[in-house]
């Protein structure tokens, strides 16, 4: 019988049993650093042999099955067999010649830490700006927490992420886009006054030097490209790990490099601004493009898991008796994953209550308020030296 009965109905003698198991509800895990990826991709089709086939006419055949669907990727070997190899990025004459970009950023990804990526192909025919959005859009099914487009320049990728942010976390879903940038020193001021005000933006720059698989030399990549990078670092980070100092393991050389005065305008700029110290590129500090409360990277991450967790042990007790003893049991669950947060050092404390008036209850509603201070990271050491 069900684990579950009403006083008034008992007529025949027995035991009967109710189970309350609301106590036993926890948050499972949370991720915080899968990435999504829309970009340009080709691959051709094989045929019975496991050769590339053509058509009559000795014209290549290429595969249509990668566009249309989104793939769950955990290394770059999977993203070729899956969405081919990219061709070469540059001619002789170092003229920009590639079309396809999805499998060359996923390489920057995997190179710099990235562990899960959920990637939508594009044809090279079908790669406008509204194509991209349309991708996101379904990316956004998905459990997602950084996105990039490392082949749109920033305009474009401003306006593809600018209502797709906001769109994703009025349903619930906090995002981070990454999006890299080239700056012009001789217009630097003209490029500062362009960046957005943003808490779920993160501008990098400069453009870096990457391996090309495809002519087995390196090439200077744009700054659209560094997003890739800085995003498999990022999902390589706990939330509460600031990116402020940390090397990119896959880059070793950047395009540009920028003076003591350039960086510091940069920074103060709001710019994640990448430098070349100790044989790596390196992130000068961990900030998004925000004015306000979310200027650390890491706040704003902290944040987003706290809210994740928060919802994952709330959801299972909708529906259920709003009385003291569920009101209790759904504070121990939220509770037990903000404890959890501070055993890994991502809050230093906070507090929690959940309540209902009698009104709440007849309107179905229970009360959360929690109290959280996140962990900040160390971006500056004051030295004062005294002399005897």
């Amino acid at each position: 019988m069900a684990e579950t009965f009403s006083v008034t109905e008992l007529i025949i003698p027995g035991t009967y049993i109710r189970v309350q198991s609301e106590g036993l509800i926890r948050a499972g895990g949370v991720s915080s650093g899968n990435i999504g990826i829309v970009g340009t991709a080709r691959k051709r089709q094989l045929d019975v042999n496991g050769q590339p086939a053509v058509d009559g006419e000795g014209n290549p055949l290429f595969d249509n099955s990668i566009y249309g669907s989104t793939v769950v990727l955990s290394d770059f070997a999977t993203a070729q067999a899956r969405f081919g190899t990219y061709d070469p990025y540059r001619n002789a004459s170092g003229a920009v010649v590639g079309t396809l970009h999805l499998v060359r950023s996923l390489q920057l990804i995997y190179e710099n830490g990235g562990r899960t990526v959920f990637a939508r192909a594009l044809p090279t025919n079908q790669a406008t700006r509204n194509d991209f959005a349309a991708a996101f859009a379904e990316l956004l099914k998905d459990d997602i927490n950084i996105v990039i487009a490392p082949e749109l320049s920033q305009t474009d990728a401003l306006a593809v992420f600018g209502p797709l942010l906001e769109a994703a976390e009025n349903d619930g879903k906090d995002l981070i886009a990454v999006v890299g940038a080239d700056v012009n020193l001789t217009q630097l001021s003209t490029f500062l006054a362009g960046v957005p005000n943003n808490d779920r933006l993160i501008l990098t720059t400069p453009g870096i030097v990457g391996f090309d698989s495809a002519t087995a030399a390196d090439v200077n990549l744009p700054g659209s490209y560094t997003a890739a990078a800085v995003a498999g670092l990022l999902s390589s980070l706990a939330p509460q790990v600031s990116p402020t100092n940390k090397p990119l393991p896959g880059v070793t050389k950047l395009v540009q490099r920028f003076s003591y005065g350039e960086t510091k305008q940069l920074v103060g700029g709001r710019v994640m601004v990448l430098e070349e110290r100790q044989g790596s590129g390196r992130v000068v500090r961990g900030i998004t493009t925000d004015t306000g409360a979310f200027k650390q990277v890491t706040t704003r991450r902290i944040t987003d898991a706290a809210k994740a967790g928060i919802r994952q042990a709330s959801e299972p007790f909708i529906g259920r008796l709003n009385n003291a003893r569920v009101r209790g049991a759904l504070r121990s669950a939220i509770a037990s994953f903000l404890d959890a947060m501070v055993a890994d050092e991502a809050l230093i404390k906070y507090t929690l209550e959940v309540t209902a008036t009698r009104d709440d209850e007849i309107a179905g509603r229970a009360i959360v308020n929690a109290v959280i201070q996140p962990t900040f990271s160390i971006d500056f050491i004051a030295v004062t030296l005294v002399l005897q």
